[in-house]
């Protein structure tokens, strides 16, 4: 029958192993050096009877490593030796084990499935291993050896606590390693239990059963209860572990304390640390079966303060919008189940969608979108009672479930979310949302068709406000833009009349001249995502600003882009920084590549910005600005325009 090792149900075999590893330590410092190796054997063999393998093993790398090793090798009876019969382990397995130990332990429960090409796999199937697990031993960070156990007849799973026991070994071995050091290893662990009890992360204690008081109190119990060992020994156990449950009603923890069986307390307790503060724990108690003077009772204490939040994380993420906070769609169809009953009719229903919220994502980027989101999920908890459920079902859908409410009354909170978005001002743009409402007034009508009914109100609200919505959002970000900037509606006014009338003089026909003016318009709109520092920075920019400032016609073209009825534009937007001699941007066209549109608006948004105030330049007159364009043509602008307009200037003025 196999053993179980598991410390939280019984220490008994780790005090075996105990009282094995002490009587092997006192006859390594008896033995003279020169027996050393040869009384490995006996103890290899103790050690691997007492976990019941097939083979043994001791390999001590000598300077040599990995060229040559000093090894001992214990087989059971019937069994074959190994490695003992060369006398060597292939340098190849033990480079394996350096690297692939993990806390100084390689476990392999089954050779066969080590990856065929992996040419470990062959060496230890040469050696008809099944399973194999392998302690690597340090001397400080120097490694100088191993010891392993292994099978061959069957295969064999290696708890996890095999390596706290082999870890008492490991020191057994160093110690006969380097004789030097054992009389100071043995003295300095001479209790080992304490050594394997402290090596646990659980937090392990042991109290006398005839009044309690606390015996044993290993580094777990410390970290957990926030108590040192040296506060709590000799103390009653109730001074020290005080347990509350989820009502918050304390646990007297003698209750627990049956000598005559084990009890599995797994249920979640709350524990009051030394600090002031809780942390949730589940723990075991069983009595110490041992040879002892006096009864004693071990209790084993799990911090499950981490597990617990991210349980109650998971469940929250099962349930909740991470942004928003709303309810998610697993949570509203759970709940549109559930309210669907004839007691909560009338039962109405709001879909609702987000306008803008792509334009608002390509002109700020998505932290400025989630914000708007953010701000819209406000809106309509604001609009809603407390035992209304709100949610957010998609990328820019929400929904709401009102129990108990009318068609009628549907429509107020429906007008309430509106005047709500309205006050909303401190973002970019305001919030709009496209809404369609249903209502369930029968207990014989389908919850589904209701919802489907609101879906397709909010659609068909959407497609007759799309057009109207689109152009708001663009015109709320054109009145940001000239709050912010020197953008202003007369600048825009003037480039329209200049344009329009510089396109008539080049024979351009009326669509045209209509694209020229709605581009004169929102060329710069892009302007919108650019920091306020820099866009009115009076000083020269930097070229880290520079960078930044020079996105600004690939966020307009984004903008415009999102528009079915500024699409047209987008390209003349992206592309009026170019210049004539290809060193604009953000494409580097050059002549006739740049569009026309562009080039127009360039020459004309170029003489403005020189006629008029500016925080960054200096004012020129006309015919010092219109100086500047003619030396700029053919390098900044197209000559032939710059011809055109000059002459027109000069005519006007």
């Amino acid at each position: 029958m196999a053993r179980d090792y598991s410390l939280e149900y019984n220490l008994q075999y780790e005090l075996e192993f105990r009282d094995l590893m002490l009587d092997i330590a006192k006859d390594f410092i008896r033995l003279p050096r020169e027996k050393t190796f040869e009384y490995m054997w006996h103890c290899l063999k103790l050690i691997g009877n007492y976990f019941q393998v097939d083979r043994a093993f001791f390999c001590g790398i000598d300077k040599g490593y990995p060229q040559t090793c000093r090894l001992v090798e214990w087989c059971n009876n019937g069994i074959p030796p190994g490695w003992s019969r060369t006398g060597i382990i292939p340098p190849l397995l033990i480079k394996w084990w350096v690297t692939n130990n993990r806390d100084n332990i390689v476990i392999v429960d089954d050779v066969d499935k080590i990856p065929a090409k992996q040419k470990v796999k062959s060496i230890l199937q040469t050696q008809g291993i099944k399973s194999i697990l392998t302690l690597v031993l340090h001397e400080g960070t120097k490694i100088i050896g191993f010891i392993g156990l292994v099978t061959v007849k069957n295969l064999k799973r290696w708890p996890r606590h095999y390596s706290y026991l082999l870890n008492i070994a490991r020191k057994i071995f160093l110690s006969a390693f380097a004789k030097s050091e054992s009389e100071k290893i043995m003295y300095n662990e001479r209790d080992l239990l304490s050594v394997t009890i402290n090596s646990i992360q659980d937090g392990v204690i042991s109290v006398n059963n005839e009044d309690l008081s606390i015996e044993i109190f290993n580094k777990g119990a410390e970290k957990i209860t926030g108590y040192k060992k040296e506060e709590v020994l000799g103390k009653k156990l109730a001074e020290v572990l005080n347990l509350y449950n989820a009502e918050q009603i304390a646990i007297p923890m003698e209750e627990y304390l049956n000598p005559e069986k084990s009890e599995n307390c797994n249920n979640e307790y709350r524990l009051l640390a030394s600090n002031g503060s809780f942390k949730f724990i589940s723990f075991t108690v069983s009595p110490a079966v041992f040879a002892l003077e006096k009864p004693r009772t071990v209790i084993v204490i799990k911090d499950i303060t981490e597990s617990k939040k991210a349980e109650e994380e998971i469940k929250y993420l099962s349930y909740f919008d991470k942004l928003t906070g709303l309810y998610n769609r697993t949570y509203f169809e759970k709940q549109l189940a559930e309210i669907d009953k004839e007691r909560n009719l009338p039962l109405s229903i709001i879909m609702a969608d987000c306008n803008g919220l792509k334009i608002v994502n390509d002109a700020f980027g998505h932290d400025e979108g989630d914000r708007l989101l953010v701000h819209t999920a406000r809106v309509l908890q604001r609009a809603c009672c407390q035992e209304d459920i709100v949610a957010r079902i998609g990328g820019d859908e929400f929904a709401i479930i009102l129990p108990k409410v009318d068609q009628e009354a549907a429509y107020v909170v429906f007008q309430r979310i509106k005047e709500y978005c309205a006050e909303e001002k401190s973002l970019v743009v305001v919030p709009s949302l496209a809404m369609g409402i249903a209502t369930k007034t029968s207990p014989d009508e389908d919850i589904n068709r209701i919802l489907k009914k609101a879906e397709d109100r909010m659609y068909s609200a959407k497609l007759s406000e799309n057009k109207s919505t689109r152009s708001s959002v663009v015109l709320s970000l054109r009145k940001t833009l000239e709050e912010r900037t020197h953008e202003t509606e007369e600048h825009a006014s003037r480039l329209r009349v200049l344009s329009t009338e510089l396109g008539k003089r080049m024979g351009l026909n009326d669509s045209f001249l209509t694209e020229l003016s709605l581009l004169a318009h929102l060329h710069d709109i892009g302007k919108i995502a650019t920091p306020d520092s820099i866009l009115n920075k009076p000083g020269k920019l930097t070229e880290e600003e520079w960078a930044i400032m020079k996105k600004h016609s690939e966020a307009g073209y984004r903008i415009a882009a999102s528009s079915p009825e500024l699409a047209f534009i987008a390209d003349y937007i992206l592309s009026h920084h170019e210049r004539w001699d290809g060193t604009g941007y953000p494409e580097q066209l050059k002549h006739y590549q740049i569009p026309l549109q562009s080039r127009i608006i360039a020459v004309v948004d170029a003489y403005d910005a020189m006629t008029n105030p500016r925080v960054y330049k200096k004012l020129m007159t006309k015919e010092e600005a219109l100086a500047e364009l003619e030396r700029c043509a053919g390098t900044q602008f197209d000559p032939a325009i710059v011809k055109t307009f000059v002459e027109m200037m000069r005519e006007m003025q």
